[in-house]
């Protein structure tokens, strides 16, 4: 009898949860579709629905067609999935390392993108713009240096200590950007201005074929994470107890800290040095739905995506005609809730 009342109340439990997951994401999906409105409509003209559905369909006047297909759709659709794939990452990282406080710019990842594009400015000097292409390649590759580095350094007797991790990344993080310093002072100002407003976060590569490029790296990386869902479930059980239970610890540890590495670099390469998007959306899509990676990944991804576009948003409008970095307005929605886990820590 009390077995059937206890499968009753977790069915139920299940039941409950399951619920509440596609209540939050429905709601989460709302707001995104508002945000994208919004976000397309953040200038000094507006595009009503009937003029984007003409538009879409192969109407609608050129300078509108122009200015909604080739100048605002491909921001607000990067923007959406950089906040999309730092968020993921983020989510990745604090199940693989145990630690609330993992996000790809506190462990360097982000600064070792901006190291790797202020030597190439510096080297190249002078013909900076006719090699622009290479950068999303170059920032690519400094956040995957980095990781490597500290995956090395994080093994302890072939096992990966996530306490060590975090530690290697904060001090990897300072060491890189103190270099990347010393390299923006040897820079004329029109290169320096680049580089600073691209370590603050800047949607700067905004175009179609980054945005492709970003979808279907993005898609892939996420698929592969809900695959393996379970293994992070297992993970926050413990190193001990996911190895008792037949988990190869390491290997799984180097294939999803390899996901995270592709998303978060993939959204560096675009949107520069944003911090805290990886920090934030996981702990609130934890508070929201509960710890099951199985949903967690899903709502922390809807929650990037809402708070890159409003941020967007943000970063558009209120200083009209100037522009914000999207990173300082992503930060200081963050500050405050880094802040708080701190304390509660």
């Amino acid at each position: 009898m009390k077995n059937r009342q206890s499968a009753r109340t977790t069915k139920s439990g299940r039941q409950y949860t399951s619920r509440r997951v596609w209540i939050v994401s429905a709601v989460l999906a709302v707001l995104l579709l508002v945000g994208l409105f919004i976000d397309i409509n953040a200038g000094y003209s507006t595009i009503s629905l009937s003029e984007m559905a003409e538009i879409l369909t192969g109407g609608g006047s050129g300078s509108l067609r122009y200015t909604l297909l080739e100048l605002r759709l491909p921001r607000v659709l990067t923007s959406m999935l950089v906040g999309i794939g730092l968020a993921a990452s983020g989510c990745i990282l604090q199940g693989v390392s145990r630690n609330d406080m993992a996000d790809p710019g506190i462990l360097g990842l982000n600064a070792g993108s901006g190291l790797m594009i202020a030597l190439f400015i510096v080297l190249i000097s002078g013909t900076f713009e006719g090699y622009s292409f290479l950068l999303p390649l170059l920032a690519f590759s400094g956040s995957a240096i980095v990781a490597f580095i500290e995956y090395k350094l994080a093994l302890v007797g072939g096992r990966l200590r996530p306490k060590r991790l975090l530690l290697m990344g904060v001090a990897i993080s300072l060491a890189i950007s103190s270099l990347t310093t010393m390299l923006m002072l040897k820079m004329p100002d029109s290169d320096y201005a680049f580089v600073q407003n691209w370590l603050a976060g800047n949607i700067w590569g905004a175009s179609w074929l980054n945005v492709m490029i970003l979808f279907a790296g993005l898609l892939m990386m996420i698929l592969f994470s809900l695959y393996h869902s379970r293994v992070l479930n297992i993970f926050g059980l413990g190193q001990e107890n996911a190895i008792s239970l037949g988990v190869n610890v390491e290997k799984e540890s180097l294939l999803l800290i390899s996901a995270s590495v592709v998303m978060s670099s993939l959204c560096c390469a675009v949107g520069g040095g944003l911090s805290f998007v990886g920090l934030i959306c996981p702990h609130l899509a934890r508070k929201l739905t509960g710890p099951n990676y199985r949903s967690l990944i899903i709502v922390t991804v809807l929650c990037g995506a809402v708070l890159l576009v409003f941020s967007d948003i943000i970063s558009r409008t209120l200083l009209l005609p100037s522009e914000i970095p999207i990173g300082i307005v992503s930060a200081v929605i963050g500050a405050p809730y880094f802040l708080y886990l701190l304390m509660k820590e």
